[in-house]
C-alpha cells in the first residue's frame, strides 16, 4: 500500500512567454506547484491591439488572494491598468480598475478563496472589458474599489472582450497566496507499511544477537 506525499517546486517570478492570450483556452499556463510572487509581461495596444493578457494560477481554499500593480518600481505599470479574476469555468469573480489609494494602478485585495483549484487572472488596459454571451461581466468599474460580476453578463462565463484601450506598456503584477499548480504527488509507504518494515528490521537484529550469543556459548563449552 502507498500513500501520497506533497512536494513543492518553487515558481517565483512568472514571465510572459510570447503573448499570453485573452481567453481561458489561450491563457498562459503555469507549471510546477510553488508560490508565484509576481507576473511580468507587456501590453502593446498599438499597433498589435494587445489589450489584455490572461494567466492560469492555482489558489487554495481558505486563503485570501491578492494581486496588485501598485507594488512595482518605476520600470513597470506606467499606464492605466485593470485586473480581473475568473474561476476555472471562466465565471467572473472580482475586478478592479483604479486602486482607491494608488490609481490608476489596480488592486484585487483579500479575495476569499472558497474552493481549491485553477483560476485565471487577467490584466487589461483601462476601458477594455470582459464579456459573456449576455454582455459585460462586471459592468462599469469607474469609481469602484472592487467589483463583483454585476454586469448584464455576470451570470455567464467569459466569451471575449469588448471596446478598445489606448493603455499599454510593461507591467508587473505582485501576488499573494498564488501558486503555479497543486502539490506534486510522490509515492511513499503508508505508516502501517513503515511499521511492518520496522518490526521486520527489529526481528532481524534480534535473530542476529541470538545467533551470536549461541556461537559464543558453544565456544566457551569447548
Amino acid at each position: 500500500m502507498l500513500a501520497l506525499a506533497a512536494t513543492t517546486a518553487h515558481a517565483g517570478l512568472i514571465t510572459e512567454s510570447g503573448d499570453a492570450g485573452q481567453t481561458l483556452a489561450a491563457s498562459q499556463l503555469t507549471s510546477g506547484s510553488g508560490f508565484i510572487t509576481s507576473i511580468q509581461g507587456s501590453l502593446l495596444a498599438s499597433p498589435s491591439n494587445d489589450y489584455a493578457d490572461m494567466f492560469r494560477i492555482y489558489l487554495y481554499a481558505g486563503s485570501t488572494f491578492s494581486a496588485t500593480t501598485t507594488a512595482s518600481n518605476f520600470n513597470f505599470n506606467n499606464f492605466d491598468t485593470s485586473l480581473f479574476l475568473f474561476d476555472s469555468a471562466g465565471m467572473g469573480l472580482v475586478a478592479n480598475d483604479d486602486d482607491p489609494d494608488a490609481g490608476p494602478t489596480s488592486t484585487i485585495n483579500n479575495f476569499s478563496v472558497t474552493a481549491s483549484g485553477f483560476y485565471y487572472l487577467a490584466i487589461a488596459g483601462a476601458g477594455y472589458t470582459p464579456v459573456s454571451a449576455g454582455g459585460s461581466i462586471f459592468g462599469s468599474l469607474l469609481n469602484q474599489d472592487q467589483a463583483g460580476p454585476g454586469g448584464p453578463g455576470g451570470a455567464q462565463s467569459l466569451s471575449g472582450w469588448q471596446s478598445i484601450s489606448n493603455e499599454g506598456d510593461a507591467y508587473e503584477i505582485v501576488l499573494a497566496n498564488a501558486f503555479a499548480g497543486p502539490p506534486v504527488q510522490t509515492d511513499l509507504p503508508e505508516p502501517g507499511s513503515l511499521l511492518l518494515l520496522g518490526l521486520g528490521a527489529a526481528g532481524l537484529v534480534s535473530r542476529r544477537k541470538l545467533r551470536a550469543a549461541g556461537t559464543k556459548a558453544a565456544g566457551i563449552a569447548r
